[in-house]
């Protein structure tokens, strides 16, 4: 583990100047925000592309869909909001009311009519997913003072590497699945806020690394070892940040601009 955070804090400091630096705050805020919603909400099951999510983003509503539901549609238009919600204050404290207020957001056209809740409301009855059956709710509710205090206070105290912090949160956060829907949603973005208070880069989970990431969650809690989380945030992220750094050098080296007739073979 000691190594593979030495080697993420490394690869941090690269992608900072290789990537990070070279863009604006905006723009880069911008990629981030597209990019991660995308994903964010295609892990749950959403079929919008990265591109269709930058259309979706600069046309909003009137953008015309093609093989794609309104649903998912107002799904991502909401996540965006969530997400700027979020990041537009890095330093508002991680409090109840403000995941509760991400969850509201996140859902707030969808919720009522793929579950009958009001969004920003804790579940009423017993949480499952997949093959997990979730602890009893209202005891799992109960819990969620305390887990946002003792993350808060691991933020301020900054003892633990950022991404134990978001991991052992989202770790703890998933298993008490407090919410009717949109918990994994909320609670990567909240992980993400996290990191970002520490000028980490995002953790990005799209459908690919689906599987992957179910069953760390799985391992990470029936083994109550949340470094198994850990390990697989941090080669997440070293594998999104080296991704992109290769193609930053690849195609600024290897671009061929030619204008003559191919030759014949």
């Amino acid at each position: 583990m000691e190594e593979l955070l030495k080697k993420y804090d490394s690869l941090v400091l690269e992608y900072n100047k290789t990537i990070v630096d070279s863009f604006s705050i905006e723009d880069f805020r911008e990629y981030n925000e597209i990019l991660f919603s995308a994903h964010n909400c295609a892990v749950e099951g959403n079929t919008f592309t990265v591109d269709e999510t930058r259309e979706l983003r600069e046309q909003g509503i009137n953008l015309k869909l093609q093989n794609r539901s309104l649903y998912e549609a107002y799904e991502i238009l909401d996540h965006f909001k969530a997400y700027e919600f979020l990041f537009n204050d890095l330093e508002q404290p991680l409090t109840e009311e403000l995941i509760k207020q991400t969850q509201k957001i996140l859902t707030e056209n969808t919720i009522r009519f793929s579950k009958g809740y009001e969004p920003g409301e804790y579940t009423d009855t017993q949480m499952a997913a997949g093959d997990t059956v979730f602890g009893d709710y209202k005891v799992n509710i109960s819990r969620m003072p305390s887990l946002i205090n003792s993350t808060q206070n691991a933020i301020e105290k900054a003892e633990l590497h950022p991404l134990d912090i978001s991991t052992r949160f989202h770790q703890f956060f998933i298993y008490l699945h407090p919410f009717p829907d949109g918990n994994g949603r909320t609670g990567r973005l909240i992980s993400n806020f996290i990191l970002a208070k520490f000028n980490q880069p995002h953790v990005i989970i799209g459908t690919v690394e689906k599987a992957a990431y179910i069953e760390a969650l799985k391992q990470s809690a029936r083994h109550q070892d949340t470094d198994i989380l850990t390990v697989f945030f941090a080669e997440t992220a070293i594998n999104r940040m080296q991704k992109e750094m290769d193609q930053k050098k690849n195609l600024t080296q290897n671009f061929n601009m030619s204008f003559k007739p191919k030759k014949k073979e």
